[in-house]
């Protein structure tokens, strides 16, 4: 064998090597999150589906409206059901998380938007008489909807997000009525929305507290996007102000649709979108988002255990498995609480 042949014979091994090498890129792939996020949704609809009507059926409403002497009866009799409930529902903070981080990825790789939008919409169509049924034991309830409409809503805010960073990367001037229009909502939106639901609801805001409210929400704005402007230009001004409409128009959405997390769960998709170039990164800030909606999404954080495993690989194609596992499994976990006779007990 000459040196010619001898040189394109290890050239050709070192690729070979380099392609398995590429192919056995350590760490998990993107199926493999996905079941870890599907097990701890499972485990938590388990607890909430069953367990808890379970637990109400043992008389869980009179122990905790009743002395404190007949609260510890009911704990040391029920323990054991109670604190697995319990667990059992921690385990479940890893799915959302992972669900929204999934979203990101999915919008970043998909290559229709709006068939991704629209294989959401039926979905979320689809699962809620299961969740309706899940949640109240009713196949019908417009009080509550599940969250599939809520990752919709996102998904529909970072489309948003992405025409127009477009328009500005493209120097694509909008109409001078829209500019002027994107820029005020992108002030006034967030303080409108801090009002709406946070203000109102809570009963201790007067209409002076709330223009107060609203003013100091908008200085604040002004001056953070002034600061802002005045290092990247009015152009990068006008793009984050449409962003702050756009984001504030699906958390709007997600609250009077009382759609599953809510607008908290729209803001999760948001700030994870916003660190979505850093994985680890989008996965803390999004955990951090969700920590501010309730203390008990602290352990959402160990999804970045798996985000941080994540190599970016599609793995298995079970796309649709994914998909239809979410109504699935509400409707069996139906099933069997009418089995055990608690289907008649509403959780909301």
């Amino acid at each position: 064998m000459d040196g010619v042949q001898l040189r394109s014979r290890m050239t050709g091994m070192e690729g070979q090597k380099s392609g398995q090498t590429e192919g056995a890129r350590k760490g998990i792939s993107g199926s493999t999150v996905k079941i870890v996020a599907v097990i701890s949704m499972l485990i938590d609809h388990t607890a909430a589906a069953v367990l808890t009507r379970q637990i109400m059926a043992n008389g869980y409403l009179n122990a905790v409206t009743g002395t404190e002497s007949q609260l510890i009866a009911w704990l040391t009799e029920n323990m054991v059901l109670f604190y697995g409930m319990q667990i059992m529902r921690l385990i479940g903070r890893l799915g959302f998380p992972i669900f929204c981080f999934l979203l990101v990825e999915g919008f970043q790789r998909t290559r229709d938007v709006r068939k991704y939008a629209l294989r959401l919409g039926i979905f979320a169509l689809i699962s809620e008489i299961p969740f309706d049924l899940a949640v109240t034991g009713n196949p019908f309830h417009l009080g509550y909807q599940n969250v599939y409409f809520t990752l919709l809503l996102g998904l529909l805010g970072m489309w948003g997000y992405a025409f127009f960073d477009r328009c500005e990367k493209e120097e694509n001037e909008l109409a001078g009525p829209l500019r002027i229009f994107l820029t005020v909502t992108g002030v006034l939106a967030p303080a409108a929305f801090v009002i709406v639901f946070m203000v109102q609801p809570s009963g201790n805001g007067t209409g002076e507290q709330m223009m107060l409210t609203v003013g100091i929400l908008c200085a604040v704005t002004v001056l953070a996007l002034v600061l802002y402007g005045s290092k990247k230009g009015f152009r990068r001004v006008q793009t984050v102000c449409a962003d702050i409409t756009v984001m504030t128009a699906m958390m709007f959405l997600a609250e009077y649709l009382r759609t599953d997390y809510g607008g908290m769960g729209v803001l999760t998709i948001t700030a994870m979108y916003l660190f979505r170039k850093h994985r680890v990164a989008a996965m803390l800030a999004g955990c951090v988002v969700l920590t501010f909606l309730t203390v008990s999404e602290i352990p959402g954080f160990l999804a970045v255990i798996p985000i941080a495993l994540y190599n970016g690989k599609r793995g298995l194609k079970m796309k649709y498995f994914f998909y239809a596992f979410y109504p699935a499994h509400l409707l069996i976990l139906y099933v069997i609480s009418v089995l055990l006779g608690l289907g008649s007990i509403v959780l909301l």
